[in-house]
């Protein structure tokens, strides 16, 4: 028989003594007990007592009543509640218990005199005389309140993961409906050069958009993961500035809008990455274009300030509840537009820029006076001194270009067959390969100057099809991985595998073009 059992299972020949013992051995093991424990002293719950671990969690002091119907005089010093709203006496978990003649399991919460609120699961077993007759109760108590908190943010993660794989079929289907519909039209036309023109324009818009969602969607990841890689240099901040401007000024002028820049004189030299720092701005300012409205004006300002770089972008566009300021830069947050105007993006653009910002050791915040009053965004950034000057560099006209032998290996053949007439139509002689046995089967007769290779194809894949060509000839041939991987895990996979570049799909053709350029020479 365990300890417990002798000290609730006195022999009959016990002593009152004996007894007074146990009760006093009882009420130390309630007292010093890690979990919450309170005892109603009276069948009316009105004087209970709190161990100490109760007391501590209702941040009251040990030795007070803490009954919720105390003896005249007294008040409560904390509320219960369920779902938000005070339990009526009688429904009381101690009260009922005893009221009932029942043990009772619920949630609860509890309101400490402070305000804030504790999440508990609340056990009460009644307790009994000799005579049969209820005296009393004790209740055990269970902090949720922490698992509480993690639920909510989890059931508000997975809110936002629904809303946002909404939103990306949106935004996905959104370019592609205007290409569809271009390719029918081009087909339909026949051979009208306005309409083709027209329609390879809308093609091209719509492509570029594509892209850029697929973009901000790998950076986001590099984001959660912490491996975004910056090329940093010393750069004129007032250079990134008009780079960002020069690209959202057509939306800009489309929409209507009144754009300025007010950029000081002098250079503000930072330690950055030039596309990473255009990328944040161009969200800042794509975000100002999308939520003004026609006739509205756009300000970009950048100064020194404390010994810093401050650039401040305003808009008199629709504002922010201010409610929703301090969770802006939040993933997947969205401004809601209004019922007049169409909801639009993923919700990163923000929490990109804020990282972009961070890595480069700034801040970033937004400032609103609520709907219709506009917007500013505060970017700061630390700078560093002057560049030093440098000799000036020769310019020497470009070579020629110079026909070079092409290797494409792409196991999707619309895919291969568009690489094969675009890189024909830049004067080049192209050969293709489905998988990767037959590539490298074909550079050994071939002898390539350079090899477009995907990764993921059949039989064998890129970086084993790299590595036999890589054996078979030397040097005298560029390797180049163009895939649809492009972790950073993936970019160093490949240049394991023995490729000089990676490529994510889909590659701009002046970048094919200026690489291809690149292995004659």
């Amino acid at each position: 028989m365990s300890s417990l059992a002798t000290l609730f299972e006195p022999p009959d020949g016990a002593t009152a003594e004996d007894l007074r013992g146990r009760l006093r051995a009882l009420a130390d093991l309630v007292a010093r007990a890690p979990v919450p424990i309170a005892v109603a002293h009276d069948a009316e719950c009105r004087f209970i007592t709190a161990n100490d671990a109760l007391a501590r969690l209702l941040h009251v002091p040990p030795d007070v009543n803490i009954s919720m119907t105390p003896r005249v005089g007294e008040r409560p010093l904390y509320h219960i509640q369920h779902d938000g709203r005070d339990m009526p006496p009688s429904e009381l978990p101690m009260q009922y218990a005893i009221a009932h003649r029942t043990h009772v399991t619920n949630d609860i919460e509890i309101v400490r005199a402070d305000g804030s609120v504790l999440y508990v699961q609340n056990d009460v077993e009644p307790l009994y005389d000799r005579r049969g007759d209820v005296c009393g109760c004790v209740s055990v108590c269970v902090d949720l309140t922490e698992r509480k908190r993690v639920e909510d943010v989890l059931r508000e993660a997975d809110r936002r993961k629904d809303e946002f794989l909404a939103t990306l079929s949106h935004e996905l289907r959104n370019p592609l409906a205007p290409i569809r519909n271009a390719v029918e039209l081009m087909r339909r036309a026949g051979r009208d050069p306005q309409i083709a023109e027209r329609a390879l324009a809308i093609m091209e818009r719509q492509l570029h958009q594509l892209v850029r969602l697929t973009d901000d969607l790998l950076d986001i990841s590099r984001i959660t993961r912490n491996t975004i890689e910056l090329r940093r240099d010393r750069i004129d901040l007032r250079a990134v500035l008009r780079s960002a401007i020069e690209t959202i000024e057509p939306l800009s002028h489309a929409a209507g809008h009144e754009l300025t820049a007010n950029l000081p004189g002098d250079p503000l030299w930072v330690y950055g990455d030039f596309t990473r720092l255009a990328q944040a701005f161009v969200n800042l300012l794509n975000n100002a274009v999308k939520y003004t409205d026609r006739g509205g004006r756009i300000a970009v300002d950048a100064s020194v300030e404390a010994g810093g770089a401050a650039v401040s972008l305003r808009d008199t566009g629709i504002g922010i509840d201010p409610a929703v300021l301090p969770r802006i830069f939040d993933m997947f947050v969205q401004i809601d537009p209004g019922s007049s105007r169409a909801r639009s993006g993923l919700g990163i653009g923000l929490a990109l820029t804020k990282r972009l910002v961070e890595l480069h050791g700034g801040s970033i915040e937004a400032h609103s006076a609520g709907a219709g009053t506009g917007t500013t965004f505060v970017v700061r950034l630390p700078l560093v001194a002057a560049a030093e000057p440098r000799e000036p560099i020769e310019d020497f006209p470009p070579p020629a270009a110079s026909r070079c032998r092409v290797l494409v290996a792409e196991d999707i053949p619309d895919a291969a067959e568009m690489m094969r007439l675009m890189i024909e139509c830049m004067g080049h002689e192209v050969r293709v390969a489905a998988d990767g046995v037959e590539a490298v089967a074909i550079a050994e007769t071939f002898n390539p100057h350079i090899a477009l290779l995907d990764i993921g194809m059949p039989r064998m894949d890129g970086y084993e099809a790299a590595r036999r060509i890589r054996l078979a000839l030397g040097n005298h041939v560029m390797l180049v991985a163009l895939t649809g991987w492009g972790q950073e895990d993936d970019q160093r996979q490949a240049f394991a595998a023995g490729f000089d570049r990676h490529l994510t799909k889909p590659a701009e053709p002046d970048v094919l073009e200026d690489l291809i350029a690149s292995a004659v020479s």
